[in-house]
């Protein structure tokens, strides 16, 4: 057998191992290694009421980037229940919105005037009360793959916070295909992969 033969066997084997370990659909609790956004709207449902902290980026402007938000939450304090934060590379705050609307749903639409393009990071904060958010995005925005704007694919983001690992989040059908440094191309299947993590 070639050597570039079992070269590949041992990627294969190594990846499989990877996809095992954490959600392709996780989120970062990690603000130095956010999510990757790959969809124009992403939505996330609280599996055990408690509050948590979530940091995405993606690639936007020049222009205006829409914002439309949606939560539903129950509980009853003075707090809000979703908070989100858009930042640049360096985590400067360029807007920021709360909610808090309590048992009913809520939905805030919200537009940023961005004058290049550059990457931003976006940081949900997410009380117990809060039982599920939705957001979607529009106008000056890319995500990672050449997905623009318009995709109406939905990024699933699972309950379960996975710290220190970097998450990438990626649709759920498809083929994905990784080219080696040989010319030899891998393929995965993705409606068939169940977790994936990069360390």
């Amino acid at each position: 057998m070639k050597k570039t033969n079992l070269l590949g066997m041992a990627f294969s084997i190594l990846f499989v191992s990877l996809i095992s370990g954490v959600s392709s659909h996780g989120q970062s609790t990690d603000p130095d290694n956010p999510t990757v956004l790959t969809q124009s709207v992403i939505q996330w449902k609280n599996p055990g009421n408690r509050e948590v902290v979530f940091y995405y980026t993606f690639t936007a402007g020049p222009g205006t980037l829409e914002v439309t938000t949606d939560q539903r939450s129950g509980g009853i304090t003075a707090m809000p229940k979703l908070s989100w934060q858009l930042l640049d590379a360096k985590f400067n705050q360029i807007k920021s919105e709360d909610m808090y609307q309590v048992t009913t749903a809520e939905r805030k639409v919200t537009e940023v005037t961005l004058t290049k393009k550059q990457k931003v990071i976006l940081k949900v904060v997410a009380a117990e009360q809060l039982v599920n958010f939705k957001f979607q995005f529009s106008g000056a925005v890319n995500f990672a793959g050449g997905k623009s704007s318009g995709s109406e694919d939905i990024q699933e983001i699972t309950g379960e916070a996975v710290e220190g690992t970097q998450q990438i989040c990626m649709p759920r059908n498809g083929v994905l295909i990784m080219t080696m440094q040989d010319g030899k191309k891998a393929r995965v299947d993705l409606s068939k992969v169940q977790k994936i993590e990069i360390q």
